[in-house]
C-alpha cells in the first residue's frame, strides 16, 4: 500500500542528490535555461493541468498563503517540482512549496537556495524556513533521506560566502529549526558569521 509513495521519495531524493552532486563551484555546473540547480532534461518541460489547477496557478501569483497553501495541497510535492522547472512558473512553485507536509519539499529547496538566482535561493530558504518552523516530535523514517539532502544543500548554502548575505541567514535559520533531527547537523556546526553582532 505504501510502496508507491516510498517509490516516489526515493526517486526525488535519488534526483535532489544527482543535481547536488553535478552542481560544482565555477566550470562545469549546468546552467542551461540559467537554472544551474536543474537538470538541463527538466529545464522549461511542462505538462498541461487541468482548467482548474492552471487558474490555481494562476491565482497564485503574488498572491498570500491561502492561494499558495491550496496550490501546494492541490499539486503535492511532486507537482511543485514538475512545475519547479519551467521559468514562467518557477518562484510561484518555490513558494507553494512552503506549505508542502513533511519534507518532501526540502531537497528541491535546498539546492535553489544552493545553486538558484538570487530571487529563486531568497525564496527557497523562505519557505525552507516555514517547513522547518512546523516543529514535529518525531520525523517519518520514510523522511530522513529527503531531511538529510535538503539539510546538506542547506548548510553548503550557509557556508558559502558568494551566496546573498540574505539567503545565508535564511539557511541558518532553517538549519536551527532543524538542528534537534538526526540527519541535519548539530548547532555547532552551522556557521555563525551572518549572525548580528
Amino acid at each position: 500500500m505504501r510502496a508507491p509513495g516510498i517509490r516516489s521519495t526515493v526517486s526525488r531524493v535519488v534526483v535532489a542528490c544527482a543535481l547536488l552532486a553535478r552542481c560544482k563551484c565555477g566550470a562545469g555546473a549546468p546552467s542551461d535555461a540559467g537554472v544551474p540547480w536543474l537538470d538541463a532534461g527538466d529545464a522549461e518541460v511542462d505538462a498541461a493541468r487541468p482548467a482548474d489547477v492552471e487558474e490555481l496557478w494562476r491565482q497564485a501569483v503574488d498572491a498570500g498563503d491561502d492561494e499558495l497553501a491550496r496550490l501546494a495541497a492541490s499539486e503535492g510535492a511532486e507537482g511543485l517540482e514538475q512545475r519547479a522547472a519551467v521559468s514562467a512558473y518557477r518562484i510561484t512553485a518555490l513558494r507553494a512549496m512552503g506549505f508542502t507536509p513533511g519534507f518532501s519539499s526540502l531537497p528541491t529547496l535546498g539546492a535553489a537556495a544552493q545553486r538558484g538566482t538570487p530571487d529563486e535561493a531568497r525564496v527557497a530558504v523562505e519557505s525552507a524556513d516555514a517547513i522547518a518552523a512546523r516543529k514535529r516530535e518525531q520525523v517519518d523514517p520514510e523522511e530522513d533521506d529527503e531531511l538529510g539532502v535538503g539539510c546538506t544543500a542547506l548548510l553548503a548554502t550557509a557556508k558559502d560566502a558568494t551566496r546573498p548575505r540574505e539567503v545565508r541567514i535564511g539557511a541558518v535559520r532553517a538549519l536551527r529549526m532543524l538542528d534537534d533531527h538526526k540527519p541535519c547537523p548539530r548547532a555547532s556546526e552551522i556557521p555563525t558569521d551572518v549572525d548580528a553582532k
